[in-house]
């Protein structure tokens, strides 16, 4: 899955993160996958720096999650196409996330011991979304927080790394935690 993000779209990880995790999730809702897609498919986040390179993204089939964010369905390597072939991957300078989300109900929490490129930091957070999102939690309103947060309570799944670029194999990068005292999934209706 490529998700590519307009040049200046934000400054944060944790609007980036928030962002890329729902473009992952509304892109596997709008255009469905297979199983072997759903279940883990691999993410790649790509910068597009000219306009002319974001014309040619929305050209594509795809799912915004806002006017700079957008998530293109699931394809092989080899079926990416010249607008995707052309960008590179994201690897522009964050500011890093809050020490805290007050009221946020979930939460990514990224693996301080790890240090990732922003490009390889928003596809974990994205695989951390769309596990959210399985397991029926609201993607819409999650807040990535700072790696300090990484053991708080209450985490419903972790992202292990499939070690091909940037982490050794089988590394947790990312935690989704729900925050103690905030309704589970089922408790909304």
């Amino acid at each position: 899955m490529y998700i590519v993000v307009r040049r200046g779209a934000f400054d944060t990880i944790d609007e980036g993160g928030r962002l890329a995790g729902l473009a992952a999730v509304r892109v596997l809702e709008e255009f469905g996958a297979d199983p072997e897609w759903r279940e883990r498919p691999g993410k790649v986040v790509l910068r597009a720096r000219s306009p002319s390179q974001w014309t040619r993204v929305l050209e594509e089939p795809h799912a915004a999650a806002s006017d700079g964010v957008v998530a293109l369905p699931p394809r092989r390597r080899s079926e990416r196409g010249d607008a995707l072939t052309k960008i590179q991957a994201m690897s522009t300078e964050l500011e890093p996330p809050p020490r805290s989300a007050p009221g946020a109900p979930l939460l990514y929490a990224l693996n301080p011991s790890v240090e990732m490129s922003s490009g390889k930091t928003l596809a974990q957070i994205a695989h951390a979304a769309v596990m959210a999102a399985d397991l029926g939690h609201d993607v819409s309103c999650a807040r990535v927080i700072a790696p300090t947060m990484f053991d708080l309570p209450g985490c419903v799944a972790e992202v292990r790394d499939a070690g091909l670029t940037e982490v050794p194999p089988g590394t947790i990068t990312v935690r989704v935690l729900v925050r103690e005292g905030e309704p589970e999934p089922d408790d909304r209706e």
